[in-house]
């Protein structure tokens, strides 16, 4: 493999790594050679987790919430004792549970998405400046969404504002860590195929998809794809950037 192209024996942590998105991407880099950290709260699935990225390469699994700085901190400290390096995050941690409108969304409710979707992101991404910084090289992708370039009525209020600043801070950090070596990007995926999707939309799932332009939709694969990209030796003129992968659903 191309050594622009090769992110063989390169660290990488992956939060919210133990389902869709995050196990696709953890296993694309595991298959790709690096070494993974995935990080989730359930530790049945984390124990799952693990030993389908196992199957592939060299991983570690850290229970915990990574909208919480000391399982943050718990996740670094063990991915550097077991390493001593760290060359690759992906803040892959958020979701939402509801679709609340104005007047029925409550405080609790907002914290609660804002801290899955963006606290989490801010806290990895602080952990990860300083050993960065002292290699002098850095990939940072967050993973966004479609509903932070798009309205979309059937999507959390609370979840498109957090990935809408979610992209200005990957803007904002960009300019920041450049002078490191450091790059920060976004991907923000449209209608994809995870268990979650299937079961929230069920019956629903054909006619989303035939919506599309391109006809199907896109599996956890095809964003991974887009973070691998980004996380590659090879993406280093590209920072600050936001890469759409939804099929056309929306085209900017």
């Amino acid at each position: 493999m191309h050594e622009r192209s090769s992110i063989r024996d390169h660290v990488a942590i992956v939060t919210g790594s133990t389902d869709g998105i995050g196990l696709a991407t953890a296993l694309r880099f595991a298959d790709e050679g690096a070494k993974v950290a995935i990080m989730g709260r359930d530790p049945e699935r984390g124990s799952a987790a693990l030993a389908t990225v196992t199957a592939h390469g060299d991983a570690i699994f850290v229970q915990g919430d990574a909208a919480q700085k000391e399982d943050v901190d718990l996740l670094f400290a063990r991915t550097l004792g077991t390493w001593g390096r760290l060359d690759i995050l992906v803040n892959c941690a958020g979701g939402f549970v509801e679709v609340s409108d104005i007047e029925g969304l409550d405080e609790a409710e907002w914290e609660k998405i804002v801290d899955w979707n963006l606290t989490s992101c801010y806290l990895a991404t602080q952990a990860a400046a300083a050993p960065m910084k002292e290699k002098g090289y850095g990939r940072i992708v967050n993973v966004s969404s479609i509903s932070a370039r798009d309205a979309l009525a059937n999507v959390s209020l609370v979840y498109s504002a957090a990935k809408s600043a979610m992209q200005g801070f990957t803007r904002r950090l960009s300019v920041e860590l450049a002078p490191h070596g450091i790059t920060v990007n976004a991907v923000a995926p449209g209608v994809t195929l995870t268990k979650r999707f299937r079961l929230v939309h069920q019956e629903r799932v054909p006619q989303i998809v035939a919506n599309l332009p391109v006809g199907f939709g896109g599996e956890p694969e095809d964003i991974a794809d887009a973070i691998w990209y980004f996380s590659t030796p090879g993406s280093g003129y590209v920072t600050g950037a936001t890469i759409d992968v939804n099929g056309g659903q929306y085209v900017n």
